[in-house]
């Protein structure tokens, strides 16, 4: 069954296309196999002004502003449709996704900014509609094409569009922490450590990212021939298989070696902000960070104009988080229209400039948006091109958490 657009108007709420079931989807009145990028607009822009309106989820502390200043205003101008927005606890609005889609209820979120794994997270219990957004969204050929297809070591089909990237690294004092002081390998951190006990401030690999993200970091300088090619790669792990590993396989004896010797130095904080305030109090000199987080903090004055970021040599990982329609969303026209808008060049290049976000977007660059003076904020580009990593899968990197705490935090 196809509906044009101009019956879709009449029709609307009353009708179910055939094949609604294969996108899991409750509320579909459109044909969703017959949208292309060139109809895109044509056929869903009056479908959405029909719905009305749109219920957005934004799982990120530091995006409303991105929301209420770059999208949401330019949004319900171009389209007349209203988004309701709500800014939700990550754990939360997973949870009560999957329950009402478990009991074939409707989404109360129409699209979702969620985090990176979470087509991982959820894929025995999908919450993420099938609409293959990476080949129907005029805005996604702008944007690089493994990461419309892929997220932290998944492939999710082209469900889940890459809406941010991150980055994380070390931040430090340049005031008070010498040029040849700053470290640049795992060792000469664990010096730094020594002779300067508790000035480093390490997140919580179970309470942030930057804390879960230098683990793996760890583990990828650690581990080396087969058990690095395990760990860096996808060998189609299971949450079962990949805690074997970690826990009996011995890879991980030099990660966790080097943890319980550093640990007792530095000060393991509960949080990414807590470590970014530590070091703006001068509290701790030198401490783990998100690179975007913290150049807010630069420009919210939490941070000093004497804050800079390094990588450690062989890596940091960084990742990114993305949007989705929820499986059984109520307004599907008007999320995949806001999906889109989101994504454009101008929303994009305003998150780079005022958030450091950076982009998926291939046609900006730093540059474009960042001046010389912020810049200094941020991971140099040839640094970031060099050092920057992936991230594993999240098996993988479940077990890990799992490891540090039997192998590290039972012995404090």
């Amino acid at each position: 069954m196809v509906f044009s657009a101009g019956a879709l108007i009449g029709a609307h709420a009353e009708t179910k296309p055939v094949g609604a079931d294969t996108f899991n989807l409750l509320h579909l009145d459109f044909d969703a196999t017959k949208l292309t990028r060139e109809n895109f607009y044509e056929m869903l822009a009056p479908i959405a002004k029909q719905e009305g309106e749109v219920n957005l989820y934004s799982f990120a502390a530091s995006f409303p502003a991105f929301w209420n200043e770059a999208v949401i205003p330019g949004f319900e101008k171009k389209y007349g449709v209203h988004v309701n927005f709500y800014d939700v606890k990550e754990d939360v609005a997973k949870q009560q996704l999957i329950a009402v889609h478990e009991a074939g209820q409707d989404s109360p979120a129409d699209a979702y900014f969620a985090p990176g794994p979470t087509p991982a997270e959820t894929r025995s219990t999908p919450i993420i509609a099938n609409l293959p957004l990476a080949d129907i969204l005029p805005e996604a050929t702008k944007y690089d094409s493994y990461l419309l297809h892929n997220s932290f070591g998944f492939a999710h089909g082209g469900t889940f569009m890459p809406l941010h990237r991150d980055q994380t690294g070390l931040g430090y004092n340049s005031a008070l922490v010498k040029a040849e002081d700053v470290p640049t390998d795992f060792p000469s951190l664990l010096a730094y450590a020594k002779a300067n006990p508790k000035k480093v401030a390490v997140t919580s690999p179970l309470k942030g990212g930057s804390g879960e993200n230098f683990l793996y970091s760890l583990a990828q300088t650690m581990l080396t021939g087969d058990c690095h090619d395990k760990l860096s790669s996808d060998f189609g792990w299971d949450d079962d298989a990949a805690h074997e590993w970690v826990a009996k396989s011995g890879c991980f004896k030099p990660v966790w070696d080097y943890l319980i010797e550093l640990t007792p130095l530095v000060e393991v904080t509960n949080g990414n902000a807590d470590t970014q305030n530590l070091i703006g109090n001068n509290a701790a000199t030198i401490g783990t960070v998100w690179e975007d987080y913290a150049y807010t903090f630069v420009q919210d004055k939490q941070l000093p104009e004497s804050y800079r970021i390094t990588l450690l040599a062989n890596g940091q990982n960084g990742g990114g988080d993305g949007i989705f329609v929820p499986r059984n969303a109520k307004h599907v026209a008007a999320a995949l229209l806001l999906i889109d808008y989101a994504m454009g060049y101008d929303p994009q290049l305003w998150k780079m400039k005022h958030m450091a976000s950076r982009t998926a977007r291939t046609d900006i660059a730093i540059t474009d948006a960042i001046d010389a003076h912020n810049a200094q904020f941020l991971v140099p580009e040839p640094t970031y091109r060099k050092y920057a990593i992936g991230y594993p899968t999240v098996p993988v990197m479940t077990a890990i958490r799992d490891g540090y705490v039997e192998q590290v935090l039972s012995k404090f």
